[in-house]
């Protein structure tokens, strides 16, 4: 099921936390707890900000971080300030605003600046991987991968891994820069790209069919963001597992993580998972032999997809569980 789904979480689930804020200040030398005012300063907001999912809030202070390092001719951050203004626009689905400003970064990013050219790049991938240039974005994350490891920016090389196990089309370099980037990120000590990461191996795994491995991917990737992300990221580590355990068949396991996801998603109206989360519950019934049971609730599954417009943005999806309720009489 939903490969294009999983793929999209990669978004979501990407990236750590803002506990990596205060660590990119240090290589600046810049005290964020100090209540310093600089262009650095905000920018490390911002780069919070973002991390939190608050876009438009990020994007704001994006703005007043280019500001400020316009005003104190600071190039480099009004290079990563360019470019994450144009990654909070894709977030937000302007690119074409996005663009201009990736245009501005790029005309004054210089890989003699490892902060701003590895932001920099970081973006430009971003945006190549958006427009289906896959090709590109791989030689584009490549190059900031191995352009991190020599410059010691750990957590941007591990960035580069993951989103090169993300664009490379291959199941087998999905799965190679996946467990490159696990290990550096182990090696570097950045933690909090490990929930992504392993989340990520586990979707290569689940759409390969080694739903095996799948599970035991998605519990590590569990074990991370329970640690460190956000509750919408616990959700949905919680939600694969449901998922994962169903497809390698074992449905009464499968059922004791789907069915508490399910009130969890009801709680927060979330009607992406309650409608997964229906779905799978719903075909797990049919399977045990209650099919009016699971006839219901895929129905339900069908009503939260239309709440969240699948018909527009996965009609695979949304063509696929219509189909399912046709052939059971529904």
């Amino acid at each position: 099921m939903r490969k294009s789904i999983l793929s999209a979480l990669a978004l979501l689930l990407i990236g750590p936390t803002v506990d990596i804020v205060a660590v990119e200040a240090k290589k600046r030398g810049v005290d964020v707890t100090s209540g310093e005012i600089s262009a650095d300063s905000l920018l490390q907001e911002a780069d919070a900000a973002f991390k939190a999912q608050h876009h438009s809030t990020a994007l704001e202070q994006y703005q007043e971080a280019l500001k400020a390092a316009r005003n104190e001719f600071n190039n480099s951050i009004e290079v990563e300030a360019l470019a994450q203004i144009a990654r909070t626009y894709l977030v937000l689905g302007n690119r074409e605003e996005g663009w201009l400003s990736l245009t501005d970064a790029e005309a004054k990013a210089t890989d003699s600046d490892p902060m701003g050219w590895s932001r920099y790049l970081s973006v430009k991938g971003r945006y190549q991987w958006k427009d289906g240039d896959l090709k590109a974005a791989a030689k584009t994350f490549d190059a900031m991968y191995t352009y991190c490891n020599v410059n010691a920016l750990w957590g941007r090389a591990v960035d580069a891994a993951n989103m090169l196990s993300i664009v490379l089309e291959t199941p087998e370099e999905q799965i190679e820069w996946s467990q490159r980037g696990i290990r550096a990120a182990e090696a570097g000590g950045e933690e909090s790209w490990l929930g992504p990461l392993w989340n990520n191996l586990a979707v290569v795994y689940y759409e390969t069919k080694k739903y095996d491995s799948a599970v035991q991917g998605f519990l590590k990737a569990r074990e991370y963001h329970w640690r460190f992300s956000g509750e919408l990221a616990k959700l949905f580590a919680d939600y694969h597992l449901g998922m994962a355990y169903r497809a390698a068949g074992d449905l009464a396991e499968a059922q004791k993580w789907l069915r508490p996801t399910l009130a969890w998603a009801e709680r927060l109206e979330n009607h992406s998972i309650m409608g997964q989360a229906l779905e799978d519950l719903g075909e797990i019934e049919i399977a045990n032999g209650n099919q009016t049971t699971g006839l219901k609730m895929l129905r339900r599954a069908r009503d939260e997809y239309q709440l969240e417009e699948f018909d527009k943005a996965w009609p695979e999806i949304w063509e696929a569980i219509n189909k399912r309720i046709r052939e059971l009489g529904g």
